[in-house]
């Protein structure tokens, strides 16, 4: 499963992801990153440089490749979801969630990088916010969720999103996180196999843990196996 933020530029995507996929524990991918990092040059200079239609075709290669992966939050440029095949693959992955803002919010949040965001270009910025939001709204208007951001912080972003998937997510994810503290303790550097709210069995590896479970798992229950890091390490890794 991967959790998917849209929406336009100056929503808080990349805060609100960053907080929610450390809130998870998975890993945040931000995708105009992997695209500049391919390209080895910024989204304005690709733009400049190349223009729109390579910058889409570049941004939906990205989305193939992230959609190889699983247990990550992302985060799309502004424009992904227009293209319904961006859309098909996104929500294939899991729920996709729209954060939008107010333009006057936008603009002020965008204004100190105005002057580098290429779809802004050509004319008066609040402008060219209100149209591309216009053009834009039947596309984001096909999440699962959305999210007004211009009065929230990324942090109560985060627990709006939180109240509205935290169900679609595992019981064992659900016991992770609440236990989070004593897990590592206990098992640290291990890997655990968690039926619903309790553990199963801990293995030094994935394979093993599974293995180790002492009956046949019914159909009606949810496993997940799980590495648990040493207290030392900075999160925890899947």
């Amino acid at each position: 499963m991967n959790i998917t933020l849209t929406g336009f530029m100056g929503t808080g995507k990349s805060a609100v992801g960053t907080r929610l996929a450390r809130r998870l524990g998975w890993r945040f991918v931000d995708l105009d990153t992997l695209i500049e990092a391919s390209a080895k040059k910024p989204v304005a200079k690709i733009f400049a440089e190349h223009g729109e239609t390579v910058f889409r075709r570049m941004e939906q290669r990205a989305i193939h490749r992230v959609a190889r992966g699983d247990q990550q939050v992302i985060a799309t440029g502004g424009g992904a979801v227009v293209n319904p095949e961006n859309r098909r693959i996104l929500r294939a992955l899991g729920p996709v969630i729209c954060l939008t803002a107010h333009p006057k919010v936008i603009l002020q949040r965008v204004s100190p990088t105005v002057s580098s965001r290429p779809m802004l270009s050509g004319g008066a910025p609040l402008l060219q916010i209100q149209r591309l939001l216009r053009q834009r709204a039947g596309a984001y208007a096909k999440a699962d969720l959305t999210i007004d951001t211009s009065a929230l912080s990324a942090d109560e972003v985060v627990e709006r999103i939180w109240g509205q998937i935290g169900p679609w997510i595992s019981k064992g994810w659900h016991y992770l996180l609440k236990n989070s503290e004593k897990l590592t303790q206990r098992y640290g550097g291990k890997y655990i196999a968690v039926l619903d709210d309790r553990i199963a069995s801990v293995g030094a590896t994935q394979l093993e843990a599974y293995q180790r479970i002492a009956k046949p798992v019914s159909p009606r229950c949810e496993v997940g196996i799980y590495y648990i890091p040493l207290p030392e390490e900075p999160a925890l890794a899947l």
